[in-house]
Formats: C-alpha cells, structure tokens, sequence
C-alpha cells in the first residue's frame, strides 16, 4: 500500500537524521513519501493528514540542519528550537518558508487524531521556530494534554518559560485504536544506548520483528547479549491498561552463543488487536516516535 511504503520512506529519513549518515537522500526520499501520500486514494485520511505533517517537520529538519547548518544546538529528539531562530540564526531567510510550510501542514493535521501528541509537537516546533511564542506554548501544552509522559513538551515549555502543570499520567492506554509497539535499545558507545520505537498492527508482525532483530545481533554470547540490546513489547488497546513484555528475560540462557530465540509461550500472541492501528500510521508515545 502506498502508506506502508511512505511510513518506510519516513523509517529511512529518521535514521538517516539519527545517524547522520546518508542525510543528502533524505529530501529524495521525502518527496517519494508524498507522492505516496498523494496516490493513497483510499488510506485512512488521518493517516495521510499526520504522513504530510512529518513529512513537512522533517524537511524542516533537513533544511536547518543539513542543507543551510543553522542549528545552533537544537537537540531534536529531546528538546525545542531556539525562539525565532528564524531570525537569530538564519541571515538568508531561507528556513522561514519551510517553517511556515510545517505549521501549516500541522494545522491541517492537528484533529486528524486528537489523542496522538505527534503533530501538536511539529506545529510547536515550526512556530517557535517562526517567532510565535504564544502559538508554541498552546501546541506544546496541547501535546502534554495528550500525553503527559511526553518530556520534551514538557522541556519545550520550561525553554518558553510557560507554566506546564502536566495531569497525572493515564492509567488505561488513551488510543482508540490497538496496536503493538516493539521497543529497541541498543548501546551505542560505553554510556550511551538510543531508543527506537516499531508500532505493528499485529502482534505476529511484533514477534516477527523481535526474533529477526535477535538474529542481526551475530556472536554475541548470551551475557553479551544483555549489554548490546534491550527488547520489550508494549501491547495498547483501548480503555485497558497497557500490557509490557519483556523480552530479553524470556531468551533462554543456553544455548551461549546465537542464533538466540525468545521464548513466547506466556505472551498472548493469538490475541487480535481491535480496532487496529491503520495501515501508514506514524505513533508517538512519551518522547519515542515510532514508524
């Protein structure tokens, strides 16, 4: 499906952000992903809506930190931009279009999904970005009301100097849609491990995911294991609580060394998610997005 595949195209760019590896493809591969989103005549319309909003903040993204290195220190995944960097740190003005580009894309998407904090984040980002410190605060505070695990809205709001009085934190999963989500850390140096976040509409295409992740970890040792990679499972459905699989305590200790195999006999894996998550369907949850 068309959607399938741009929520792919989105995976690759936010790698290629994350390991600034490979960043000059990036603006190829977005614009595939909206051409996907166009030809997507019968997708979830939220779908698409929320697709073009990343989309549009991540051609933000590459054009203040790739193509014109206007960052000046915006850490992406945990906090917000300067305030009207615009025009402190952009001479040219060549990033205000845009800017102006992903509020707008934001705005279009903003009640496509009510409950996810995903776009109230780009439409804070793009206008404090623009200079519009009013505007940012009321989006940051809008993705705190939806999640309020979400840190970085709530770091968004401590740099705007706005108040953020989070309410307390949902005891059931506030989704009106099921899903799968398969948690990744992975140690990247001594002291630093990065988080990457999968959301699955089955809990087979979750198990799939999980063992193929085991089996790229190579010869690795069993103890060695524990040090490289960490797998949890987070199963959401509406109105219930959500339920966490830990994985790397269900892989057997022997054999020592790989292929390893996680032991799935005490996780439900026959039952469905319903309503599922639709097809092409970008999720945040806390400061985690997952494709």
């Amino acid at each position: 499906m068309n959607v399938e595949r741009a929520l792919d195209l989105l995976a690759q760019c936010a790698y290629r952000f994350w390991d600034d590896h490979g960043t000059d493809e990036i603006g190829a591969l977005l614009a595939e992903a909206r051409a996907c989103y166009n030809a997507a005549e019968h997708a979830d319309p939220a779908a698409v809506a929320i697709g073009r909003s990343l989309i549009a903040a991540f051609e933000l993204r590459l054009c203040i930190d790739v193509e014109n290195q206007l960052n000046s220190g915006w850490d992406y995944d945990l906090e917000g931009p300067p305030l009207n960097g615009v025009e402190e740190d952009d001479e040219d003005d060549v990033s205000r279009p845009v800017a102006e580009c992903a509020a707008e894309a934001a705005r279009a998407a903003l009640d496509a999904d009510p409950e996810d904090p995903l776009v109230p984040i780009h439409l804070g980002h793009a206008l404090a970005w623009l200079g519009d410190r009013d505007g940012a605060v009321a989006a940051y505070r809008e993705a705190l009301r939806r999640d309020p695990l979400d840190e970085q809205a709530d770091t968004c709001l401590e740099m705007l100097e706005a108040e953020t009085g989070p309410p307390p934190a949902p005891e059931t999963s506030p989704r009106s849609y099921a899903f799968a989500l398969l948690r990744e850390e992975v140690r990247i140096s001594n002291s630093e491990w990065i988080d990457v976040g999968h959301v699955f509409r089955t809990l087979a295409a979750a198990q799939d995911a999980a063992e193929a992740r085991l089996r790229e970890t190579g010869d690795l040792t069993r103890e060695d294991l524990d040090g490289f990679i960490k797998l949890e499972l987070d199963v959401h459905r509406p109105g219930q609580p959500v339920a966490t699989f830990e994985l790397m305590g269900r892989i057997p200790s022997e054999p020592n060394e790989g292929p390893f195999r996680i032991d799935w006999s005490d996780v439900p894996l026959d039952a469905p998610l319903e309503p599922s998550l639709p097809p092409g369907r970008p999720v945040r949850i806390e400061n985690l997005l997952c494709l």
